[in-house]
């Protein structure tokens, strides 16, 4: 039984000498109806004495027991000072995000001081390991995590979030699930702090000037190109640009589920169908006469030259503020999506705090990723414009609500579409897509046709897969 304070051998021997007495110092018992109701009022009263007493144990010196809102409490804690290193590694920690995560572990865990370095040069996570310096802690994504396995610094978590308490049902199951499976057996290597979505934005001003609908939620591929060439117009000597998928072939293959070489097999997987259906439908976007892509990033045509009526893209909350301001008038709705793969859009990158195999500092670890993933950063986190990868409704409908700019945007039906399933990706999957892309190109501009495209593309794409491979 763990010590207490006031409750202890005092407590007991006083309560020996009051039985003598046949009372207690801690309650006055009624004397005089019979020796049996003596007896019992003592008992009671000891008993609540007892519990009273007992119900301030658990707290012993040096350690901490702190309520959680993940539900219940956390395991005791050494509460003497400690200092953790988190590294940040191919994601965004922004100064909002970092003062809730600080704030909140201030409260809960004032003994942890917590130093995020920033991936200044000199400071990237392969600088730091190569310095001798390995961070109790990474922020990072899904994607990177299979990277880690040869540096030894992988540990699976599952056991260390039961023991702190982590509920890993408070999440969508999705997100726990694309974390998982970078792994072997189904380890978890990181906890979900965030994640990403992709949505169509869209410049009002353009669709008012040519007296053209809005794009609407639930639209389709083919839909988009139907209004795209509504918009693609030319006015006096500028010309507008109807759509841009954004990143060309990239985020319109993803929810297609397909990859442009094959993990298991080890070979190329980008001749067929599916493929052809990508390159004719991105094609179909540049062949609108005036809608083709230039020297002008896709993005800086729509922020800043304000010329291309719709984008599909990734989170630019960071960048629609200065946009505003000067001028663009937009609004955002659902994602297009396929008919036969209807409201899903393309890799949502899971975005992970881990902590690493060689941490002497592990409880203390878990006290951050529990303030990170905690019911209130999460809210205020929303309320920033960043997607929680918890399931509760409140941090959800919260969402932007705390950045006056996007007031009056349809938000919500961000929320309308789900990304796909994370694909488990070969190690050579930006080479991959590097080649598919050229080829595309290639089929784009005329110099050859689909089927020849495809062809090629596969073929490099094998040859790639083999040279990769003899390096090992």
């Amino acid at each position: 039984m763990p010590e207490c304070s006031k409750f202890d051998a005092s407590d007991e021997a006083d309560s020996r000498q009051q039985r003598k007495k046949g009372g207690h110092p801690r309650m006055k018992v009624a004397q005089g109806k019979s020796d049996r109701n003596g007896t019992l009022a003592f008992a009671v009263a000891l008993l609540l004495a007892v519990t009273l007493a007992l119900a301030g144990c658990g707290k012993g010196a040096g350690t901490s027991d702190a309520p959680s809102q993940q539900g219940g409490e956390t395991p005791k804690t050494a509460t003497e000072p400690v200092t953790l290193t988190a590294a940040i590694d191919a994601v965004i920690i922004d100064p909002a995000l970092e003062k809730l995560i600080q704030e909140e572990l201030k409260a809960s865990r004032p003994n942890i001081t917590l130093n995020i370095i920033q991936p200044t040069k000199g400071n990237t996570l392969n600088e730091l390991i190569a310095a001798g310096t390995v961070p109790d802690l990474i922020f990072t994504y899904n994607g990177r995590l299979s990277t880690y396995a040869d540096r030894e610094l992988l540990r699976d978590m599952t056991e260390l979030a039961k023991t702190h308490q982590i509920d890993l049902s408070r999440f969508d199951p999705q997100m726990i699930d694309d974390v998982r499976k970078f792994s072997d057996k189904g380890e978890l290597y990181g906890i979900p702090y965030g994640t990403n979505f992709h949505a169509l934005y869209y410049n009002k001003d353009i669709f008012d000037k040519f007296g053209v609908a809005y794009p609407q939620d639930g639209m389709t591929w083919d839909q988009v190109v139907d209004l795209a060439k509504k918009v693609t117009r030319k006015d006096g000597n500028t010309q507008y640009r109807g759509f841009d998928p954004g990143a060309g072939i990239s985020w319109i293959y993803q929810p297609l589920g397909i990859q442009a070489d094959d993990y298991k097999t080890g070979k190329s997987s980008i001749n067929n169908e599916q493929w052809r259906k990508v390159f004719e439908l991105v094609h179909s976007f540049y062949s609108i006469p005036g809608n083709e892509p230039g020297t002008v990033t896709a993005a800086d045509q729509f922020l800043k030259d304000k010329t291309l009526a719709m984008i599909g893209y990734t989170n630019l909350f960071s960048q629609l503020e200065s946009a505003g301001q000067n001028g663009l008038n937009w609004d955002v709705v659902q994602y297009p999506s396929y008919p036969e793969r209807p409201n899903i859009y393309g890799n949502a990158s899971v975005n992970v705090i881990m902590v690493t195999k060689t941490s002497k500092h592990t409880d203390e670890a878990m006290q951050v990723i529990r303030a990170a993933t905690s019911d209130r950063v999460q809210l205020e986190s929303s309320k920033q414009g960043k997607v929680s990868p918890l399931k509760s409704e409140t941090v959800r409908a919260a969402f932007g609500t705390g950045l006056p700019f996007l007031q009056g945007k349809q938000l919500q039906s961000i929320f309308k579409s789900k990304p796909v399933p994370y694909p488990l990706s070969s190690p050579y999957r930006s080479k991959s897509e590097s080649i598919a892309s050229k080829y595309f190109k290639e089929y784009d501009s005329g110099s050859m046709d689909v089927n020849s495209a495809l062809s090629k593309a596969e073929e490099e794409i094998n040859k790639m897969l083999l040279e990769e491979k003899a390096k090992k």
